[in-house]
């Protein structure tokens, strides 16, 4: 385990630093010039360039730094997933806050005029037990790489798009956390998620691809300095930004201009409940010296 001791006697120049991270970042819940996306489909993490697969990554985790996330959304296909032909949603809610389609959504596409009483989201009206809209969420993250101590480090200011499944979204199960359950746990530990080196494991008993989330360590400060510059570049936000393009116009359906994005039949989710909308006012994290990451990192230690 990583020393932590940087937050026991936390340098001026790393505490301005963490002051600089987004509050809401733990729980929030269009076109890219140089579009990079990391897919999970078929349960292999596959690193896409402007809508080209480059590469498999030969493992099943990923070490990250979840930098910026979206708000859940839903989407609803009324057509089957054909690979290589467009096929956008027909119809979708870009943040299920507000319980409603987006106002995008064609008339004749709209399924109920809210999405909490929609016929879409009953149980059974999908694939089994699972709704036929479902939800998603796109998070932005920095990928870290061996360096030549062997040490998991991030160097590269290289943000990759991941959108996440109903199933890596939701979920308590507090060793293998979804990404909600996740946010919430380091939100008790007072520890903004951008400030993190996580963990993106496949669960390997869920019979679809499923990611669980585990904190690693703290960012070293050079770090952190990469995840506050990500986290505030515009282009950031255009990675987690819903943007549906219409089927004449685009290729896949998509978050961004990335013309490979997966189709939810892709990932044939189990049934997941709805969660239960809390309103409630966010606090801007106060970074502090005596944050018992310690603890919290070791819990989680192999």
């Amino acid at each position: 385990m990583a020393d932590l001791a940087i937050f026991e006697n936390m340098p001026t120049e790393y505490k301005d630093l963490l002051s600089q991270l987004e509050p809401e970042t733990n729980l929030t819940g269009g076109d890219y010039s140089t579009n990079r996306r990391l897919s999970i489909r078929g349960g292999v993490f596959r690193q896409v360039l402007n809508g080209k697969e480059v590469s498999e990554l030969d493992a099943r985790s990923i070490k990250a730094v979840v930098v910026k996330s979206a708000p859940i959304s839903r989407m609803y296909y009324a057509t089957a997933y054909v690979e290589g032909e467009a096929n956008p949603p027909t119809c979708w809610s870009p943040d299920t806050k507000t319980g409603r389609p987006a106002p995008d959504v064609a008339a004749e596409g709209k399924q109920s005029e809210t999405c909490f009483d929609c016929k879409q989201n009953i149980k059974g009206s999908g694939q089994g037990d699972s709704r036929a809209c479902r939800y998603k969420q796109s998070i932005a993250i920095l990928l870290a790489d061996k360096d030549e101590e062997d040490k998991w480090v991030i160097r590269s200011s290289d943000v990759y798009q991941l959108m996440l499944p109903a199933t890596s979204v939701f979920g308590d199960d507090k060793q293998k956390m979804s990404m909600q359950a996740y946010a919430r746990h380091l939100n008790a530990n007072r520890a903004p998620l951008a400030s993190i080196l996580t963990e993106l494991r496949f669960d390997t008993d869920s019979s679809t691809p499923k990611l669980c989330f585990k904190p690693i360590r703290v960012l070293e400060q050079d770090e952190l300095a990469l995840a506050v510059k990500a986290q505030q570049d515009p282009d950031t936000l255009k990675l987690v930004t819903l943007t549906i393009k219409p089927k004449e116009e685009a290729s896949p359906p998509q978050l961004t201009s990335d013309k490979n994005t997966v189709a939810p039949s892709l990932f044939q989710e189990t049934t997941v409940e709805e969660p239960k909308v809390k309103v409630s006012k966010k606090k801007k994290v106060e970074p502090a010296s005596d944050i018992d990451l310690a603890s919290l990192l070791d819990e989680f230690d192999d």
